[in-house]
């Protein structure tokens, strides 16, 4: 059978109801993607309950509301009352596609395979057999918490924790969301690792995902304002550059004289600035780009 395909673009604040409407009206599913280029991250806010419905400020400033439908709607209708409901200036652009029938779970595992870092350490998808894979491997599926390793920000995170000794150390993972930051850490090597989150939903995915790979022993998870952090060897945050900036006196407290600090979820055009506050605290490198996206590293002075 083929489905149609409703793309909308809308705003960041009425991209939930435009979700939930589409549902009301009888969407088979809805998926909300970035029409912008800013990274999904914010500071304010994210203490709030998911349920309550005030997450607009974790979607992007324009996003696209993909709704998939039977073929037999009536799509002209549904545009209108959609209009109706939460304003035309309100729906920038849409798209209809008529889409062949296919096996969406099978495409879906197909996109999201194993990601190997520096022959160190590997993240799959339960779905893929590692029964003979000899790396390190974390299960990590595809899900609402932000990071499984493929985005650029995260990756270079990755890559850091695995071309360098861990051993021993001591890491807080400031922002873990998904908490994959933390386990990776935690499995090549650190003695003690610290998850901290302002959002519960991704405290929740975190401690699930930890649990799952069998690594509670190692890594605390916990909301950064109930916890006090050690000092560590190993600071690591992958947010947006105003908490970065914000956070700079609470990160040097917290790392270690001659201890490492990683900062990512910066697009390339602020690594100078974010650099400039840090150097205050930290000897900072050079930075490290991948695609439009920046990964920071300092040593405590």
């Amino acid at each position: 059978m083929a489905w149609l395909q409703l793309e909308l673009e809308t705003n960041q604040t009425q991209a939930e109801e435009l979700s939930e409407l589409l549902e009301q009206f009888g969407a088979v599913s809805v998926s909300l993607v970035a029409s912008s280029d800013e990274p999904l991250f914010d500071t304010q806010g994210q203490d709030e309950d998911p349920s309550e419905g005030n997450n607009n400020n974790k979607l992007w400033q324009k996003t696209r509301v993909i709704a998939l439908l039977h073929p037999d709607s009536d799509l002209d209708i549904l545009l209108v009352c959609l209009r109706d409901r939460i304003g035309g200036d309100n729906i920038y652009q849409h798209k209809i596609e008529l889409l062949k029938d296919k096996d969406w779970v099978g495409e879906f595992k197909a996109e999201h395979q194993p990601l190997y870092f520096s022959d160190r350490v590997c993240i799959s998808p339960s779905w893929c057999d590692q029964s003979e894979n000899t790396i390190p491997t974390l299960v990590l599926d595809p899900g609402l918490a932000f990071g499984t390793g493929a985005h650029p920000t995260t990756s270079l995170c990755i890559e850091w924790l695995a071309e360098n000794d861990l051993t021993n150390k001591v890491v807080i993972d400031y922002g873990c969301g998904s908490g994959i930051l933390a386990m990776v850490a935690a499995l090549l090597g650190a003695k003690e690792v610290y998850a901290v989150d302002i959002d519960k939903q991704a405290l929740q995915a975190a401690r699930d995902n930890i649990d799952r790979n069998k690594l509670a022993e190692i890594i605390v998870v916990d909301h950064v304002d109930n916890i006090t952090l050690p000092v560590a060897d190993i600071l690591i945050a992958n947010i947006l550059m105003n908490p970065l900036k914000e956070l700079l006196e609470k990160f040097s407290e917290l790392t270690r004289p001659e201890g490492d600090i990683i900062l990512s979820g910066l697009l390339h055009v602020q690594a100078e600035e974010c650099l400039e506050t840090y150097n205050a605290c930290f000897n900072m490198g050079e930075p490290v780009f991948n695609s439009e996206w920046t990964r920071l590293h300092g040593i405590k002075k």
